[in-house]
């Protein structure tokens, strides 16, 4: 028999729900409001009048056990009868308001008048609804009376309602355990290391442990994971969370789960895409009166969820998109509304880690205890420290003091102020363009609190006429910056920056691993991070767990010899030599290419010394095609851009990346679509102020701090660009590193175990000669 325990207030919400989808603010107003008209009407009462009267109810079938439990507003006495009290407090005119108009007010009160008068023998009872306008105290009611019968049968009914929807996931799951019981692997053979990886994966999430899980390019490591965390599964309702930085990862968990389909898996996979991204919209604005799939979300989205969930299995972004447009609600609520029913959720990291954006249905309920995969999880290190810190600037609040005029209530005094603390700022930058501070400035704090409360009021206004998206932007840049702020410890630096013209003041995390570690301990059952690049280990655990987790690294099982290694170790790529590095950089590409004909990448530090290498190639190399990366390219231009890899024409193609950027790591270039990588320099970060406190902090933390700022981050990215060329048993191709630190020892001893076989060759004609023998060899 399966028990459940569910409030009043959300089963009929659940079944009869009505009302608009309304941001956290909105919410927090209207809560406080609720609040303030539930004592105004209450104070109301006389001594013998209860408010706030718990009630329980058990309802037992054949199948189930339901715990029901509320507070009714009011039980009043009059006249020798007993009446049921519900309060709603409303900004809706009340004369547009009748007593279906919101259909689970009404259902609530019924259902506490019945557990009532079952409770209290009873045969009749009065139920009054009574509606309270915010602003005016106006009251409308209506009363009515109802028979114990009358309300039996509603009570009856909506359980049935319930069960109907609970009796469709109990199948489910009991279906999905079975599936899952009687699964295979997808493939006849097992790839080397592959199911060393599933049993590490598999006994990990038994013992309820974490794992860091080091497995190169080519492993199989996605169906690898979601295999062995399915067959882990040993509950009801316990979720899979494959975590991916990039959409291509996204698509590849998806591939995955339609591979195991095909197997027999009978499981619910929800993709959760990023709210800007997946709106209808425009302009994304969730105001209800702007927004017409945020206007009666909640009256729409039962029959959304169950029309999805009986009739597909993977709720990709495109499904997701045409049930919403057919059933007319957001598609990102309705993908966090699907995830309640799904096995496995496919999403970004700060889904679960970011402390304003997490599903809090989630992590801040211990209920579910998830188990977390974390795909490509060197992106994790920069991304967790991202989560926590925000900014600030003062350009704009100079341009929202512009406006603030016409705002009612007026802020402008509020923003005044803040702006004079820029000013204040800039006092301090005259001579520097860079201070780090030890504490966050509080009389900042308690002026931007000031404003975000008038903000509130402004945004709260439902008769403004402007659109309030044009105050948006810094209501949620303020927000961030406060919320992030009540996290502030040692492990976070206060810096106050000039660039150019503009005045920012930021709030840095350094190290985010002490809150990744509480949310794995208080909310999740088991994690295993893994990447083809996990060294040195020390310095991914320190930066994501705060040490704790085991590791295991995994061999790769391709012939060393598929790939030829080169190290051209007399050239500096440093900042101040990169001119003079061009013509080695030029003769290098010139060797690489004229051996054969194919598809080549070579991986640059930077945008301008890409762009200045490609106006000497373009002069000095004929008949290549060279295709250069641009900054804040589109979907669709990078799409364009990895379709010219499929070029049929007969002629070599020399694509200009940046390294760590959307082509340096999760694309596929099997076979014959890519021949080699050049990697120009280590892929140390910029020097910045920001690395140099991260060096200084972790100089503190770890006596490590150059290495953890910079060497290490930058190692990553060459070794997961150089992942690029070898993807599958047959690709075979070259890579050339091009830097004199390439053979330090240092690096040397970081490197991946493939590429022991690593040769040193300076000369061009050398170059050509090993890439021309080594093709020769095949």
């Amino acid at each position: 028999m399966k028990e459940i325990h569910i409030s009043i207030k959300e089963l009929v919400e659940f079944i009869y729900g009505s009302g608009s989808i309304t941001n956290l603010k909105d919410l927090k107003k209207r809560g406080n409001e609720g609040t303030l008209i539930h004592g105004f009407w209450q104070g109301k009462y006389t001594p013998e009048d209860k408010k706030e009267v718990v009630v329980n109810d058990d309802y037992q079938t054949e199948d189930f056990k339901i715990n029901l439990s509320g507070r009714i507003d009011g039980v009043l006495y009059r006249e020798d009868k007993y009446i049921i009290e519900e309060i709603k407090s409303t900004k809706i005119d009340l004369d547009n308001i009748e007593d279906i108009t919101t259909p689970s007010h009404l259902a609530q009160a019924k259902i506490y008048a019945y557990i009532f008068m079952k409770n209290n023998d009873l045969e009749g009872i009065d139920i009054w609804l009574t509606y309270i306008h915010v602003l005016s105290k106006e009251v409308k009611q209506f009363k009515d009376f109802y028979r114990k019968e009358q309300l039996e049968a509603f009570f009856v009914k909506s359980i049935d309602l319930f069960l109907d929807w609970q009796s469709k996931i109990v199948s489910h799951e009991e279906n999905r355990l079975l599936s899952i019981e009687g699964l295979t692997f997808p493939f006849k053979e097992y790839r080397f290391n592959q199911r060393r990886m599933m049993a590490v994966i598999y006994r990990n999430i038994i013992a309820q442990d974490n794992a860091y899980l080091e497995a190169p390019t080519g492993l199989g490591k996605t169906v690898a994971a979601i295999f062995s965390g399915l067959k882990a599964i040993h509950h009801p309702r316990q979720k899979i969370f494959y975590l991916t930085a990039k959409n291509d990862g996204k698509r590849t968990a998806l591939e995955t789960i339609y591979l195991l389909e095909k197997e027999g898996l009978k499981a619910k996979t929800v993709e959760i895409t990023a709210k800007d991204n997946i709106c209808f919209l425009e302009k994304r604005d969730c105001d209800p009166k702007v927004c017409p799939f945020a206007n009666g979300y909640y009256s729409r989205v039962f029959k959304t969820i169950e029309d999805v969930f009986i009739n597909e299995s993977v709720f990709s972004r495109n499904i997701i998109e045409k049930y919403a447009r057919k059933h007319e609600v957001c598609p990102f609520e309705l993908s966090l509304d699907l995830s309640n029913f799904s096995d496995i959720i496919i999403c970004d990291y700060n889904y679960v880690f970011d402390p304003l954006v997490h599903l809090v249905r989630y992590f801040e309920d211990n209920m579910y205890q998830p188990i977390v995969l974390v795909d490509e999880a060197h992106n994790l290190v920069s991304r967790s420290r991202d989560m926590y810190s925000a900014e600030i600037t003062k350009s704009s609040f100079v341009d929202f003091l512009e406006i603030a005029k016409y705002f009612k209530p007026n802020p402008s005094y509020q923003i005044k102020k803040i702006i004079k603390i820029f000013e204040e700022v800039e006092t301090e930058l005259e001579k520097v363009n860079f201070k780090r501070k030890y504490e966050v400035d509080e009389n900042l704090i308690e002026r931007l609190k000031t404003l975000i409360i008038k903000l509130d009021d402004i945004l709260s206004n439902d008769e403004i006429k402007f659109e309030k998206s044009e105050i948006q932007d810094i209501y949620f840049e303020i927000n961030r910056f406060l919320k992030i702020a009540e996290f502030y410890n040692e492990e976070f630096v206060c810096l106050i920056e000039k660039d150019k013209t503009e005045y920012r003041i930021s709030i840095k995390c350094l190290n985010a691993s002490g809150f990744i570690n509480q949310v794995i301990e208080d909310y999740i059952e088991s994690i295993v991070f893994f990447s083809a690049t996990l060294k040195p280990i020390d310095y991914y655990k320190n930066l994501l767990t705060d040490n704790n987790g085991e590791f295991i690294s995994l061999g790769s099982g391709f012939k060393q010899t598929n790939l030829l290694v080169l190290a051209v170790d007399d050239v500096s790529t440093r900042y101040n030599d990169r001119e003079a590095s061009i013509p080695r950089i030029i003769e290098t590409i010139s060797a690489m290419i004229k051996a054969k004909q194919g598809n080549y990448i070579v991986y640059f530090p930077s945008y301008r010394y890409m762009k200045r290498v490609q106006t000497i190639a373009l002069e000095t190399i004929e008949n290549v095609n060279f295709i250069t990366q641009t900054r804040a390219m589109s979907t669709d231009e990078r799409n364009s851009t990895m379709d010219l890899f499929n070029n049929p024409e007969a002629k070599t193609q020399v694509f200009m990346f940046v390294m760590g950027g959307i082509f340096g790591e999760s694309i596929d270039l099997v076979g014959e679509l890519l021949s080699g990588v050049l990697i120009v320099g280590v892929g140390l970060p910029a020097l910045s102020n920001y690395n140099n406190v991260l060096k200084a902090h972790y100089d503190l933390s770890f006596n490590n701090g150059f290495d953890y700022a910079y060497t290490y981050p930058g190692l990553n990215k060459v070794i997961q660009a150089v992942g690029r060329v070898i993807r599958t048993e047959e690709d075979r191709g070259i890579a050339i590193l091009l830097d004199d630190r390439f053979t330090m020892r240092k690096y040397l001893r970081l490197y991946p175990n493939a590429w022991s076989h690593l040769a040193v060759c300076n000369e061009p004609n050398d170059i050509y000669e090993m890439t021309k023998s080594f093709w020769e060899s095949d």
